[in-house]
């Protein structure tokens, strides 16, 4: 069944859908909402923009180790398959990694911002992103439903814990992620769930930094949010061009990098729109 809806798309593949549908599968990558969740963490909201993250990075972690355990082959590996975005699909294959992060990332909003508009969109998004999964033939439908059960499944699945947490004592939420991420250190077996873990640390321990020695007010004009988020993200990407040119390609400094590049996310960079006059101190 799987092989025939593959098929089925195949068939109707052309150079225009091809194109559409590669636009379409990159609305659910990694890159895409962490410069979208950046955006929301220095001028929108600062804690909302850190739960979004944890939720997001706790699902591509587990997505990663999921792909390890079940070890499932691309549909393109059978002869009779072809893709056009081969690159879009490293490693394993269940569950797809694209449309549980969208799911997630959607899922997400759509419980705490709950306006009709997200919804729409969310599930527009994580709906085509899914079949832009089938239509690529980098995954299984199997891939696609699995991924959208998990992402569902680990939205309610944090939020239950955040809740029960703050509920019972507030301070609880700190040792809840302190445990999470020494967690995340034990069973991080793969490369980019050591980046993932590293990237999540630097930028909890950034944000508390931050709140605690500058915290600096997300508001401010359409104009200064657009130049704020603009310098933000050369800033970010400086960083990183300039970290993983100098340190040596090793795990150790591998991790080393992203660590430091979650501290310049939510530390740094915000400390910068303050020295420039971009953003106020609260209080």
């Amino acid at each position: 069944m799987g092989i025939r809806i593959l098929l089925f798309f195949q068939e109707i593949s052309n150079p225009i859908l091809d194109k559409i549908f590669i636009f379409i599968t990159n609305l659910g990558s990694e890159a895409f909402y962490l410069m979208f969740i950046a955006y929301i963490y220095w001028c929108i909201n600062k804690k909302f923009g850190i739960k979004l993250f944890s939720v997001l990075a706790v699902s591509i972690y587990s997505n990663n180790l999921l792909k390890v355990i079940f070890h499932t082959g691309r549909p393109f590996l059978h002869s009779e398959i072809q893709t056009p975005y081969i690159q879009s699909a490293p490693g394993n294959s269940f569950p797809s990694g694209h449309t549980q992060g969208s799911t997630t990332f959607w899922y997400y909003m759509m419980k705490k911002v709950r306006k009709k508009i997200i919804y729409i969109i969310g599930w527009i998004v994580i709906i085509l992103v899914g079949i832009s999964r089938l239509y690529l033939r980098v995954h299984w439908p199997i891939d696609v439903i699995g991924g959208l059960i998990l992402g569902i499944l680990i939205v309610w699945l944090f939020q239950s814990i955040l809740d029960y947490l703050k509920k019972h004592d507030s301070k609880l939420i700190n040792i809840g992620l302190i445990t999470m991420l020494v967690l995340m250190h034990f069973f991080a077996i793969t490369e980019s769930n050591i980046k993932m873990t590293a990237l999540l640390s630097g930028t909890l321990l950034g944000s508390f930094l931050e709140t605690k020695y500058i915290n600096f007010n997300e508001y401010n004009s359409f104009l200064n949010q657009l130049v704020k988020y603009l310098i933000g993200l050369l800033s970010i990407l400086l960083i990183r061009s300039l970290f993983f040119t100098i340190l040596p390609m090793n795990i150790y400094f591998v991790y080393l990098g992203h660590f430091i590049l979650g501290i310049c996310l939510t530390l740094v960079v915000p400390l910068l729109f303050v020295i420039l006059g971009l953003a106020r101190k609260k209080g």
